[in-house]
């Protein structure tokens, strides 16, 4: 796959499951399977929800979860925002068999094997929604050589988006995952605690100099991360963001 424009499309999908990622969190999986739908690890798609309260329909920016080789399905993961809308809807009303219109790809916040054969992923809360469809991409191509590392910040144990997947692709040879708890944590958690700093990223990147460096999240932790990056010695172009939020 190589990192050229995909054309956009509009499509009406079905939602087949609704998954519970956390408290606040749900991923809802789109049957599109007679969809010729193509993206780019880490690019997005608009969703149009409709929204009773007003009779309005909303458009959202949603990151793509699944990988690019998964034809069938497309899987996005909404965190519940407080006040907020369509956020709303889709995480306490959507139910399986509902129908939506999407329409992407878009994004230049795109990684693919051609560009670099390491990446750092650096995320906070949903901001790990594209760097989950890279490492999925990753895993689901086998691309052994590629050398891989997440360190991710969330608020508690109970608020980790993909938490099981997450452990289990750390088992994976060429896949580094390091997480951080940033308010609260379990007594036996053998992970990071508080905000990612330059100290956790110089211990789980060997060589600062070689990777491309991928940032989502909130605006004001992607600033934060991108001065942590510089004060290393990381080269300006070789720093990627995607701000949520």
């Amino acid at each position: 796959m190589q990192a050229v424009k995909r054309g956009v499309v509009e499509f009406r999908a079905q939602v087949l499951q609704v998954k519970e990622e956390t408290p606040t969190t749900k991923t809802l999986v789109f049957d599109i399977s007679g969809v010729d739908f193509d993206f780019l690890p880490g690019q997005y798609v608009m969703l149009k929800v409709p929204y009773p309260p007003t009779g309005e329909e909303l458009r959202r920016a949603y990151s793509i979860a699944s990988s690019p080789l998964q034809k069938d399905r497309l899987e996005l993961t909404v965190k519940r925002m407080e006040n907020g809308k369509a956020s709303v809807v889709l995480t306490t009303q959507t139910k399986e068999g509902d129908i939506f219109t999407i329409k992407g790809p878009y994004g230049k916040f795109v990684w693919t094997e051609d560009m670099s054969d390491e990446v750092v992923l650096l995320g906070a809360g949903s901001g790990v929604v594209p760097l989950m469809c890279i490492l999925r991409y990753i895993r689901d191509k086998g691309l052994s050589n590629v050398r891989a590392t997440l360190l991710v910040s969330y608020t508690s144990y109970e608020e980790i988006i993909y938490r099981d997947e997450l452990f289990e692709l750390n088992k994976l040879p060429n896949v580094n995952i390091r997480i951080t708890l940033t308010r609260s944590w379990p007594e036996n958690w053998n992970g990071y605690t508080g905000r990612i700093n330059p100290s956790m990223i110089e211990r789980e990147v060997k060589d600062l100099s070689k990777p491309l460096y991928y940032l989502c999240g909130p605006p004001a932790f992607v600033e934060t991360m991108k001065e942590h990056l510089r004060s290393l010695g990381v080269e300006k172009d070789k720093i990627k963001t995607e701000k949520y939020g």
